[in-house]
């Protein structure tokens, strides 16, 4: 069952124009400054050589059709532990469902080439004996990818806020990602099957790591503090260790520790 995000108020649009506006330029150097419209494009065109030359260049050719088939399966499915089956469907097209190594060849062809960047599971010492899942969540490296390939933008990302949620949460993921790689960070996300999860794991090599929920309603901060501090309790922690932090990210406010020691994080704090 998919996931469903509270929108916040109908007052509250201008500031989720400029949201979605971030998410659909993206983080691409070549792009800064630009509008919304030559970014598209810029991105759009991007995607075209990847699928037309660089994925044809590894080895094996592949159908180009197929291949916009799964891009686009894979943008609508962004922050979801999308299936390799569902996937599969969607790439068949009219021809019928693909098979499960077809799948698997083009993701791997997309990996390779940094367009797509799934979080793992993260599997940490527990205190019950709640199975937890195993699925990756589903991530383009870049949420402008995403929202070109959906042929979405500020005006279609406003009218369906549940997936513009979504697509927030892209973005802070590369934001995070860009932080914790050159320390050696690996980013996880975490559920267990009783629904229970956490967006962002941030896993270093010496064992610490920190726990983030991301919220583009800055009235679901409360909620989101409050699952934070159940998940890590859920944590055997004299194994795994204590948290370094446990932090909820969100569109707007100031940054601050609150009483429960979960810290709120802006997203500007993010950005350059």
């Amino acid at each position: 069952m998919a996931r469903r995000r509270r929108p916040p108020a109908v007052a509250d649009y201008p500031r989720r124009w400029a949201d979605a506006r971030l998410a659909s330029v993206g983080g691409w150097p070549a792009l800064i400054g630009s509008s919304v419209e030559d970014a598209s494009e810029w991105v759009r065109d991007y995607l075209n050589q990847i699928i037309e030359v660089d994925i044809q260049g590894l080895g094996t050719k592949r159908d180009p059709e197929n291949l916009r088939r799964l891009i686009r399966s894979l943008a609508r499915g962004t922050g979801t532990e999308l299936s390799v089956k569902a996937m599969a469907a969607d790439v068949g097209g009219r021809a019928g469902t693909a098979s499960r190594n077809t799948v698997d060849a083009y993701l791997g062809a997309l990996n390779r080439l940094m367009i797509s960047e799934d979080l793992p599971a993260w599997a940490p010492h527990m205190r019950s004996a709640t199975p937890l899942r195993a699925s990756p969540t589903r991530f383009m490296t870049d949420p402008s990818i995403a929202i070109a390939a959906l042929e979405a933008g500020p005006r279609r990302m406003l009218a369906d806020l549940n997936a513009t949620g979504f697509h927030f949460e892209a973005l802070v993921v590369r934001d995070v990602r860009a932080y914790a790689q050159p320390i050696g960070g690996t980013l996880h996300h975490w559920r267990d099957n009783n629904g229970h999860e956490v967006d962002i794991v941030i896993t270093l090599r010496d064992g610490r790591w920190a726990g983030l929920e991301v919220k583009m309603n800055p009235d679901d901060v409360e909620v989101a503090a409050r699952s934070l501090v159940r998940f890590a309790a859920k944590i055997d922690t004299a194994k795994t260790g204590e948290p370094a932090f446990l932090a909820v990210v969100t569109t707007r406010g100031t940054a601050h520790r609150r009483k429960d020691g979960v810290i709120v994080i802006p997203l500007a704090v993010l950005g350059p």
